[in-house]
């Protein structure tokens, strides 16, 4: 029983997740679930990372689910189904009533990390430590987490394992980075590999920082933090310069006209 509760993710994320997969959206989900569309998406998110892989596709129009999302949802939704009848024969009722859905706690806007790994387990303990202090959508797959980049999802951060199935994370950084929009997004590479040569190689693919395992939680999330931190001075910092960039293109044209004015006096 310990080794089961142990493996179970949260109730609230099944929830979110049966009721998002039944209606084919997560704002129908949360409508149904009397709770924001954010939460729905987080905690959805919380169980893939859980799971260690997506069960939605997600795209700008559209959130369909993956195969293994498919065989994830008929299982859960049997199980629900048998638990809500055996709870109507215990307590002798006859026909369903409606019954009350969990509500899920508020959650803080909190920023969004992209881990791409193709293994599991690293995928856990990358979550177990990021939980608290970010929302984190987990891939497996290379090409999967670039489609979720190219389908509009816009991380914070991106943490991507150098050695993976299919595209290195070398090639994956150059990819990112080759795509407009992402030039200014943190890539941190989190791996095994700890040689300089690898280090200097993640730094000339366009990573942000190198971190190599065993890490310190601690000290993952400092450097996270810097970051995270150092993305939103330069773009707030990018905006004050813009935006005096405009007052003084305004300045100047005023001008223009004020000598315009005056020279058609004199003329």
């Amino acid at each position: 029983m310990d080794n089961l509760k142990r493996n179970l993710p949260p109730l609230t994320s099944l929830l979110a997740f049966e009721a998002a997969a039944r209606l084919g959206s997560f704002s129908e989900a949360a409508r149904e679930l009397n709770v924001t569309r954010e939460a729905v998406s987080r905690q959805i998110r919380a169980l893939e990372a859980h799971l260690g892989l997506s069960l939605f596709e997600r795209g700008a129009n559209a959130t369909r689910l993956q195969r293994t999302g498919r065989r994830y949802f008929e299982t859960l939704s049997a199980s629900l189904g048998a638990i809500a009848r055996e709870t109507l024969a215990v307590r002798g009722e006859a026909e369903a009533e409606a019954t009350p859905t969990m509500p899920m706690a508020p959650v803080e806007d909190l920023p969004l990390v992209l881990v791409v790994d193709d293994l599991p387990g690293n995928i856990r303990r990358i979550y177990d430590v990021l939980r608290d202090h970010y929302e984190v959508v987990a891939q497996t797959d290379p090409m999967e987490a670039l489609r979720w980049l190219l389908d509009g999802g816009r991380p914070d951060l991106i943490m991507l394992d150098v050695r993976m199935a299919g595209m290195d994370g070398y090639a994956l950084c150059r990819r990112i980075r080759s795509e407009p929009g992402f030039d200014r997004v943190p890539i941190l590479f989190l791996t095994s590999l700890d040689s300089t040569d690898d280090e200097a190689e993640g730094f000339r693919a366009g990573a942000s920082d190198y971190i190599a395992r065993p890490f310190v939680p601690a000290i993952l999330l400092a450097r996270l933090q810097v970051q995270i931190d150092l993305r939103r001075t330069t773009a707030m910092l990018e905006d004050l310069l813009q935006r005096r960039g405009d007052r003084l293109e305004r300045a100047e044209a005023l001008l223009r006209g004020i000598r315009d004015q005056i020279a058609g006096i004199e003329g």
